[in-house]
Parts: C-alpha cells; sequence; structure tokens
C-alpha cells in the first residue's frame, strides 16, 4: 500500500483537444480552451514520471466553476479514479497503461446534468510513500467549457435527428423572416455561434444575470437546466433593466448609436458586449432573435428564430385586441395594444421536467423587451403545445408567459369607431377571428425553404378546436367590461389589396372594396388615411388623406376605389422597413351605420447590391470583395454605410462612402477577406443610407484547401 522513492507528479497531461472536440462536436469553436459536451466522456493521457500504481497512487480531477465554487451545490466537482464508469456521475476509469513510458490513458465521465459553464481544472495526486509520509500535489491545467448535449439521449435538450441537429445546433447561417402578412421576406443572418468570444460572452451572460448576484448559491444551480438558462439569456440579451447586451429602440431617432436594420448577423454586437462590458445600441426584436439563436446554440440549446405576421401585443391580458379611429378614418390613441406587422422571437428544443406530462418539444422564448415578468423583461420557455391549446391557466404558470404568446398568435382583434358626440362614445364597428398570429415562419431544416409552423401554435382558423382553444384562454383573461358579447360578433366584409410589387421609389395604389351583403342598393361614404408607421404598428407621418363620397353599392355586389400613392407623397417620410397603414371607415348613408378596418402593409426595397468575387475559394488566401451599389430611389442618398461579413469568411468590416449618390448613381466598394473554414459560405452585405436603409444582399462560395 505504499511505494518508494519520490511523490507521483505528471511529465506531460495531454488533453487530446482534436480527438475530445471530433467526439464531443465542438471541432467549430474559436476558443483557447477545449469545449466539451455533458453526458459523454473525454479522454486524458499523463505522462508520469514514474509507474502508477494503483493501490499506493490517488489521482483526482477537481473542477471548479466560478470563484466561489462548493462542493455542495456542484459547482466543485471532483471526479475519483473508479473501476467502472457510472454515466450519472463525475468519475473516471484508466483505459489504457504503458509501464514502460509510464503513460496512462484516462477516461473521464461528465454527468447528464452538470453545471454549464467554464471550469478551473486541477489534477490532484497523492502517494503513500514507504516512509509512512502521505504527499499530495496539485497541477493547474487549461480551463474547460462544458456545454449541454443534444447529441445525448440522457440530457434534457436530446434532438433525435441528425439533420436537426445540424440545423439549430451547428449550422453559424441562417434566414430571419420579415415583412407583413401579405409580403415576406427573408433575410440571411449571421449567427456565427463559433465565432471567437460568442461562448466566452454567452456564459458571461449567465453570470451577469441579477439572480447570479441576488442569490448566488440558489441560481448557480440552475445552470444544467435549459429551461433556466433560456429565461435567463431571453432577460439578458436585452439591456432594458440590467446590463444586458442591446438596448432596443423603435423611435426612429438612432443618434448614439446605429439603426437596427444596420446588422448583418450577431456576431459584430456580442463581440463588441464582450470587449467593451457595455450594451450595443440599437436593435429591433429581429435582432433580439438572431442573438438569442446564436448564443443559446453556442451553449448547445437546439434554438430557431421563429416570426409571427400580424402579431399581437396585448397588454391588458384581454386577449383581444382594440383600435379606435374616428368617423373620418383618423386612428385616435386609446389603450396600449397594436399588432405588429410581424414580431420575431425564439424556439428551444428541451425536455420540461419541471411541468405535468405532455409539454416537451419546441418551448418560445422572447428576448425582445415588451412586457416585465417577475421584474425583468424576459418571455419563455412557453411550451407550444401549452399555447395551441390554450392552456394558459394555473397548471402551466410555470411555463412561463404562455398566456402572453398565446394573445400573439390567436387574439382576436376589434376595430371601434369613436363618435363626434359629447360623451366621447365609441362602438365596435368590425370584429376580425382570424387576422392575428398569420404564417408563422421559420427557415427549414437542411434547405433556404421557409417552413410555415403556424399549426403547431394554434389549430385550423374557425375550427371547432381552435374555437375552444380561444375560449379556454379567453376565460383567463382580463375581460374589460366593454368586451361584453365580443364572443358572438362576427366579422364584416370589407377588403384591401395593393398593386403588385410594390417597391420603394415607385407610385402605387391601394385598392379599397366594399361589400353590400343586404338585398337593397345602398350609398356610401368611404374615408380613408395613410401613415407611415413602424413595423410595430406605431404611426408616425401623415401621408395622404382620400374621401369617396355618395359611392352607389347594389345589392349582394362589391365595389371597388383606388387610393393612389405618389413617391412623392411618401418620400422622407418612411421609416425603419418601409412600413405603412391605411385605415378607412365606411358609413352607410341610409342607415349611418359604420365600419372601420385597417391595412398594413410594406414596401419592398429594390435590388440595389451586386457583389463580386470568385465563387471558389482557398482556405487562408486573401481575396478581394467588390461591391457595387447602384441609388435605388429617385433621389439624392446621403450618408451611405456598407457592411460586410460572413460566418468563417470574415469579421464584419464596415465603409463609409465620403460622398452623396444622386438619383441613378452608382458606388462601389472593396473588401479583403481571408477564408478560415472549409465548406459553403455566404458573405452578407447590408447599404443603409438617411433616406433608405436595409438594402442587403448576399453572395455564396465555396472554401476549398
Amino acid at each position: 500500500l505504499s511505494v518508494e522513492g519520490l511523490q507521483l507528479k505528471t511529465v506531460d497531461c495531454d488533453w487530446l483537444r482534436a480527438e475530445n472536440t471530433s467526439a464531443h462536436h465542438t471541432t467549430e469553436y474559436a476558443s483557447k480552451y477545449l469545449v466539451l459536451r455533458r453526458a459523454q466522456t473525454f479522454a486524458v493521457k499523463m505522462k508520469f514520471q514514474r509507474k502508477f500504481h494503483k493501490q499506493a497512487d490517488r489521482v483526482v480531477l477537481e473542477l471548479s466553476l466560478g470563484t466561489s465554487s462548493q462542493l455542495l451545490n456542484e459547482t466543485k466537482v471532483r471526479c475519483p479514479l473508479v473501476q467502472s464508469i457510472d454515466p450519472n456521475k463525475w468519475c473516471m476509469v484508466i483505459t489504457e497503461e504503458d509501464e514502460e513510458t509510464f503513460l496512462v490513458s484516462m477516461s473521464i465521465n461528465i454527468p447528464p446534468k452538470a453545471l454549464v459553464g467554464k471550469y478551473k481544472a486541477v489534477v490532484e495526486f497523492s502517494s503513500e510513500l514507504q516512509s509512512g509520509e502521505s504527499v499530495t500535489t496539485r497541477d493547474n491545467e487549461p480551463d474547460v467549457a462544458i456545454l449541454f448535449n443534444p447529441w445525448s439521449k440522457t440530457d434534457a435538450v436530446y434532438m433525435e435527428s441528425d439533420e436537426e441537429r445540424n440545423e439549430f445546433v451547428t449550422n453559424d447561417l441562417g434566414i430571419v423572416y420579415r415583412g407583413s402578412k401579405t409580403r415576406i421576406s427573408g433575410k440571411k443572418w449571421n449567427f456565427g455561434q463559433f465565432e471567437e468570444h460568442i461562448l466566452d460572452c454567452a456564459l458571461l451572460l449567465l453570470e451577469k444575470d441579477k439572480r447570479a448576484k441576488e442569490k448566488p448559491y440558489k441560481w448557480v444551480q440552475k445552470r444544467g437546466d435549459p429551461v433556466w438558462v433560456s429565461r435567463s439569456i431571453s432577460a439578458m440579451v436585452n439591456a432594458q433593466d440590467d446590463d444586458g447586451v442591446l438596448v432596443g429602440n423603435w423611435s426612429g431617432d438612432y443618434s448614439g448609436g446605429v439603426s437596427p436594420t444596420k446588422w448583418n448577423g450577431s456576431v459584430e454586437i456580442l463581440q463588441q458586449y464582450f470587449n467593451t462590458g457595455k450594451p450595443v445600441s440599437f436593435g429591433q426584436c429581429w435582432v433580439f432573435s438572431g442573438l438569442v439563436t446564436t448564443v443559446l446554440r453556442s451553449l448547445g440549446i437546439p434554438t430557431r428564430s421563429v416570426t409571427n405576421f400580424a402579431s399581437a401585443h396585448d397588454t391588458e391580458g384581454s386577449m383581444t385586441i382594440d383600435s379606435y379611429v374616428d368617423e373620418s378614418g383618423e386612428e385616435i390613441e386609446l389603450g396600449g395594444d397594436s399588432v405588429w406587422n410581424f414580431h420575431v422571437w425564439n424556439e428551444c428544443w428541451m425536455k420540461r421536467s419541471d411541468l405535468p406530462a405532455g409539454y416537451d418539444g419546441w418551448q418560445a422564448v422572447d428576448a425582445t423587451p415588451q412586457e416585465v415578468s417577475l421584474g425583468l423583461y424576459q418571455t419563455g420557455p412557453a411550451p407550444l403545445t401549452a399555447i395551441k391549446n390554450g392552456n394558459i391557466g394555473w397548471e402551466v404558470y410555470l411555463g412561463f408567459e404562455t398566456g402572453f404568446v398565446f394573445a400573439e398568435v390567436n387574439s382576436d382583434r376589434a376595430n371601434w369607431i369613436v363618435r363626434q358626440e359629447e360623451d366621447g362614445s365609441y362602438a365596435i364597428a368590425s370584429m376580425s377571428l382570424k387576422s392575428v398570429g398569420k404564417f408563422i415562419s421559420t427557415k427549414a431544416v437542411g434547405t433556404d425553404d421557409r417552413l410555415d409552423v403556424t399549426n403547431l401554435y394554434k389549430y385550423t382558423e374557425d375550427s371547432e378546436e381552435e374555437r375552444a382553444a380561444f375560449k379556454k384562454a379567453y376565460a383567463f383573461g382580463s375581460l374589460p367590461e366593454y368586451q361584453a358579447g365580443f364572443l358572438s360578433v362576427e366579422e364584416e366584409g370589407k377588403d384591401f389589396s395593393t398593386t403588385p410589387s410594390v417597391r420603394n421609389g415607385d407610385s402605387f395604389t391601394v385598392v379599397i372594396t366594399t361589400q353590400n351583403d343586404s338585398s337593397e342598393k345602398a350609398t356610401v361614404d368611404i374615408s380613408a388615411v395613410l401613415h407611415s408607421t413602424l413595423y410595430t404598428g406605431e404611426k408616425r407621418r401623415f401621408i395622404k388623406r382620400q374621401r369617396f363620397s355618395s359611392v352607389p353599392v347594389e345589392a349582394n355586389s362589391t365595389v371597388s376605389r383606388d387610393f393612389n400613392v405618389l413617391f412623392s407623397d411618401y418620400n422622407g417620410k418612411l421609416v425603419d422597413l418601409n412600413s405603412m397603414r391605411l385605415c378607412a371607415v365606411v358609413k352607410v348613408q341610409e342607415t349611418s351605420k359604420m365600419f372601420a378596418d385597417s391595412y398594413e402593409f410594406r414596401l419592398d426595397n429594390k435590388d440595389a447590391i451586386d457583389i463580386q468575387v470568385e465563387d471558389k475559394l482557398q482556405i487562408n488566401k486573401e481575396y478581394n470583395v467588390t461591391v457595387n451599389f447602384s441609388n435605388p430611389l429617385p433621389t439624392r442618398l446621403t450618408g451611405v454605410v456598407v457592411t460586410l461579413e460572413g460566418p468563417g469568411l470574415s469579421e464584419p468590416l464596415t465603409r463609409k462612402l465620403n460622398r452623396n449618390i444622386v438619383a441613378g448613381g452608382t458606388a462601389q466598394f472593396s473588401f479583403p477577406i481571408q477564408p478560415k473554414k472549409l465548406g459553403k459560405k455566404s458573405i452578407l452585405v447590408d447599404v443603409d443610407a438617411k433616406q433608405v436603409k436595409d438594402l442587403k444582399n448576399f453572395h455564396e462560395v465555396e472554401i476549398v484547401n
């Protein structure tokens, strides 16, 4: 039980980085430390100065998470040398031993509920010498990061399909959908979860969470639970009430930062935050979503960005969205409800052992700061199964904000007309049961196609199941008194349409159609008002008003009128994503009955960017990318800024043009790139000017040896 001579020491400790990262699917991380996944073993080779004696020598691997690690809360773990691996415990076994070279190979097990984070590693050696002395030494080793493991059936984030894991964990380039329900537009987004300092930033966010500071002992134990990790990230990605990553701004004034449309991906934002420790300005929902996808994928949680078109923001918890206009069609600010042209959030894949059976799978998570939950701007994870069935009561209270997400995708929408009377009375003008929650979209697995996932959030509109889910959720709502009888109100018949392919810079027409469902001829007055809006639905600038008086409508027929808009009408009045809303009020002269409705749409930007570079590039060789830009508007552009980036190709690079570009004019920019990774990659380019923003294009290349 004792050894002669010196205590055991290591001559070399090889953490077999290439072998371990390949086995743990972490080769892509640009990290100096070893990145591993829990619920899996990893290998280490130790070369000693003498033979290792199993009876007299003892080896323990000690890993410490944070500055105040303790064995009691598993922030400090000690892996003993055992005879056989227990997959649920920290432990290690000898797999091979060379008595001539004193080289010992060991396999170390990381249990499936290990806390996620970066650990300081120490190898501890103890020897019982013949002299009777017991000697212990400790060798500091490189740090080790431990992540979630969607490849392991014993991890809560396990995902069975290889194709889905490749898409939702390892794919560093994706598509974020924006636009409106009538015109959906997908934009490439550089998630870049393996780029330099991205994982560092993700781990930093878990440490900076307010709860980690207020209750460090309790909060750190949640680091092994994807439910709480995803919830923490939903709070920390926005800077609304903490020192989080991104400042939200929907004002249209972005002085002191950059427009949210400037970003092509998450990398520049997260690297800037990590390097400065200060929130980055500015972002909106799709930027918040892109950051969440990046951060959670980097931590090993399968995640995707999801866009809900005609997305409701219910401020009262009533499950209805109320809007108000006067008799001339002018909008009136009453209440805080709104319908966004689109809203982008996230879905994360995980088991929900904290909930009753049936709520595993995709969970909605949202970092956009909209409403406070338990003192913080955070949303989710909310089980999609609960949202679909309207289960927002006590049973899934711990599902987090399920009712809020339900309202986003399945509220009923009420339009009110405020009459010009002394008491300011108002009456419902129309009720829409199926205008919210349209074409819920995400990138398809393995392709750039759009996948519609609306069926995961709700049943078919007007089906018995959909109405039953709404009534269940509605029963838990706030039920304001003025909503009496809502569920019995039917949708009225009106319609809008625009000329095809409405482009920013062109004139266009909105066609207003009024339907007479009665058996008698009617005469109507139509009042319509057009405003520019934020994509959140907030009214910004008045553009045009038009009135059509004494329009005859035959019995059981329709009549249409053209609302014509010139470029000169809206030039200089658009904000952000070129969103507009037309509000119309129709008054029947014979009965004085009135109807109101609104139509949200956006103007697409014209193609203006041409990217020129060879289609096949060699790794580690420098190339020049030429970006040719053409002014897409019939007016002069000022303050032109171009940004280029690409995962595995180039860090974000920016060029500012020191001159204006006249209508029809062009400009050329040059960017150096040096490919770092093999395979198909994309170069992403964004151009912003004072007069137009969010001009984007991409170019695919193949990187070879």
